[in-house]
């Protein structure tokens, strides 16, 4: 799932290419028959209906993060939401819609299908599942693309944004308003919790996910299942320096690309080729002069990566 470094990335993405455009059309084949599907997104279809007439000529004005929220603010005071989820990423270019069928020799109409024009990253198999599209005055597409189709996309007035429920209760941001002081506090709010758990908790410290919180305390030498409670004043401030030098690497290296993620462009990022645990089952221990090896371990429903040494 995008975290930090790859909502970041693709918010600066956003932000350097469509200031100023005028939206033309919205498409999205999202739809689910089911009751259990919110109102409020475009899973539904009423929903999806009421955002495309609210969104078509409107501009763009700016996008932002929250969390693992994308929040991109148009003209006349509406905000659209995205969270990637799983297997989300946001992709920029020429794109063309056809109709996907069968076979050529039955033509039988399967729906529709986005295809990037441009030969190039956007064309890579992972960004080829496109169910979520917006078109703009000058030709260009912001295409969504999303293997398994988890991610939500809603829409809500600019000025209630804070209020909104996908927001109200998210923590601190780890860059801007985060401190070593407000990190205990935060964590002191689940004292029996474990820390790796905890951690990932977005009401506790927004935006850190499974693959940042492993790295992290990796680098602090902590182990993922520390009970909060009993970690000390110099831990946690530790696990505060590290979070802060692990998220600002995974955002100048791009994000991490180990799985789905690309950035608008269709790119990988590069923080992958820089884990030290996430993902090294049964490999050294990088860590200069210890002779551990990773493990994992599912905790709290997640897998955690490890060593078996310096992570007390």
């Amino acid at each position: 799932m995008p975290e930090l470094p790859e909502v970041t990335t693709t918010v600066k993405g956003l932000n350097e290419v469509l200031p100023g455009l005028t939206i033309t059309d919205v498409w999205s084949d999202y739809f689910v028959n089911t009751k259990s599907i919110a109102q409020n997104t475009l899973k539904n279809k009423k929903f999806f209906e009421f955002f495309k007439k609210k969104v078509v000529g409107e501009k763009f004005l700016s996008a932002e993060r929250r969390g693992k929220n994308i929040l991109i603010h148009l003209s006349h005071g509406k905000t659209i939401l995205i969270h990637m989820k799983m297997t989300g990423h946001l992709l920029f270019g020429e794109y063309t819609k056809k109709l996907k069928v069968e076979s050529v020799k039955s033509k039988v109409n399967r729906g529709e299908v986005w295809k990037a024009t441009t030969p190039g990253p956007l064309q890579d198999s992972f960004n080829q599942f496109i169910h979520f599209t917006i078109s703009f005055k000058n030709g260009k597409v912001l295409a969504f693309s999303d293997m398994r189709k988890f991610a939500k996309v809603t829409l809500f007035k600019t000025h209630e944004m804070s209020a909104h429920m996908d927001l109200k209760k998210l923590g601190p941001e780890p860059l801007s308003e985060l401190t070593p002081l407000l990190l205990t506090t935060q964590l002191s709010k689940k004292p029996r919790g474990l820390i790796k758990t905890v951690l990932m908790d977005q009401s506790i410290v927004a935006g850190v996910g499974n693959i940042y919180s492993d790295e992290i305390l990796w680098y602090a030498n902590i182990h993922p299942e520390r009970i909060v409670a009993n970690l000390s004043n110099s831990e946690t401030k530790k696990i505060f320096t590290e979070m802060i030098e692990v998220l600002e690497t995974g955002i100048e290296l791009g994000g991490d690309s180990m799985s789905d993620y690309r950035n608008i462009h269709g790119l990988r990022g590069g923080f992958q080729n820089s884990h030290k645990a996430y993902r090294r089952t049964k490999q050294p221990c990088l860590k200069k002069g210890c002779s551990g090896i990773i493990l994992r371990k599912v905790i709290g429903g997640r897998s955690a990566h490890f060593c078996s040494i310096h992570q007390k």
